[in-house]
């Protein structure tokens, strides 16, 4: 497969860094990326208030590059004017990473949290400053004091929720998010869970979770919280598909041409495309990764990127073997199941529910205590003769 490039003549002039990030910058809108994009678009959008759109996929597949791609089309909108004419400085999205754990969850994690939010919402400092912005010498609204170390969860729940709705957030995105719900700590999950649902009811923010299929297994195993939302599944590239198969290498020679060096790769084999498919699983994110890795080499050495140079750089198979058991793994949490199985469950549920149901007409007809309450026994308050005479114990009346 010939590689035409695809970047402006002038980049091959330019510094070895200022070649990097041109192409650490390159989005390519491969078809899962774009599926995943505008699902997320419409789930944020049309959600419901106090739902959680929730995005998941394996390790490497692009998810933090799609939440980037989120954050900037949600960040456009600056300032709106209230019903004074006064303009009121507003954040439209918040994107922030969630805090690294040791397998628990407790309150002093939502307090890390939660300052974080806060600040990047541009309301409270760490160092008990209230942020004003520089187009404003008066604080237009109020905004509750809470000092992040040393006040409690609920105080900073609270905060967090006037900072929201005052600064008009629409989207807080949260990268990382399965930290959120460690496996280890079924308690601290359900914490995070009551929190994140408190923050989403009193808000008209929609929280974005993004994380890999740990997220989606670590929450579901109680009560099938995240099962009810608005979940966006950014699918790796499946080679049991022809179709996919096509695609995902369309998209690795769109991005192997832009990059911006002379050492480039000119030609791919068939198989060193499919060995690259191998050794990322199918997942954009990995493939971009490397290729950045090869590219950091080529030019401290001045190596030309062949196919076998660039095959030097490829996640190792046993890492490829772990991603590709934690995806299959992943992906049969969000199988659904053919409408046929739905119809015969409900056929069966409907003939056993008239087997019962003619049974307990039966039943009813032959019982000498139908109609006296549960299990055919007396009522409440109704007496046994035979085990609760009354009188004494000889039979006899008492006055």
């Amino acid at each position: 497969m010939h590689i035409e490039p695809k970047f402006a003549p002038s980049l091959l002039h330019a510094t070895p860094q200022e070649q990097l990030e041109y192409f650490e910058s390159q989005i390519i809108d491969h078809p899962h990326l774009e599926q995943a994009y505008n699902l997320a678009l419409d789930c944020i959008e049309f959600s419901g208030k106090g739902e959680i759109v929730p995005i998941v996929g394996p390790t490497g597949v692009g998810t933090t590059e799609l939440a980037r791609m989120l954050w900037r089309y949600f960040r456009d909108v600056r300032t709106t004017v209230d019903e004074n004419g006064q303009v009121l400085p507003i954040t439209p999205v918040i994107g922030l990473e969630a805090p690294s754990q040791a397998g628990r969850i407790d309150a002093d994690y939502w307090n890390r949290l939660l300052a974080e939010i806060l600040r990047r919402g541009g309301d409270v400092l760490i160092d008990r400053k209230i942020y004003v912005p520089p187009s404003e010498f008066i604080l237009t609204h109020p905004i509750p004091y809470a000092d992040p170390l040393k006040r409690g969860v609920d105080t900073l729940v609270n905060a967090t929720v006037s900072m929201l709705n005052r600064r008009q957030t629409k989207v807080v995105l949260i990268n990382h998010a399965d930290r959120l719900f460690p496996e280890s700590d079924p308690a601290g999950s359900i914490r995070s869970q009551q929190i994140l649902m408190d923050l989403a009811v009193q808000t008209s923010a929609r929280f974005v979770l993004i994380g890999d299929y740990q997220l989606v297994r670590a929450s579901c195993d109680r009560n099938n919280w995240l099962r009810r939302q608005n979940i966006v599944h950014f699918r790796r590239y499946d080679q049991n598909s022809e179709e996919e198969s096509i695609e995902f290498s369309q998209s690795l020679i769109d991005l192997l041409a832009h990059i911006p060096t002379h050492q480039r790769l000119e030609w791919l084999s068939a198989q060193g495309a499919k060995r690259i498919y191998l050794n990322t699983v199918g997942c954009f994110g990995s493939l971009k990764r490397f290729l950045l890795l090869a590219l950091q080499h080529s030019q401290r050495t001045g190596k030309k990127m062949t196919e076998e140079f660039i095959l030097q750089f490829i996640p190792p198979n046993v890492v490829a073997l772990e991603i590709a058991k934690e995806a299959l793994i992943g992906e049969q949490l969000l199988l659904d199941v053919d409408a046929m199985e739905i119809e015969q469950l409900l056929s069966q549920d409907s003939s056993i529910n008239m087997e019962i149901k003619g049974k307990g007409r039966m039943n009813a007809l032959k019982s000498p205590a139908a109609g006296r309450g549960k299990f055919g026994r007396h009522r409440i308050g109704e007496r046994k003769p035979s085990r609760d005479p009354v009188g004494d114990r000889h039979g006899k009346k008492r006055d």
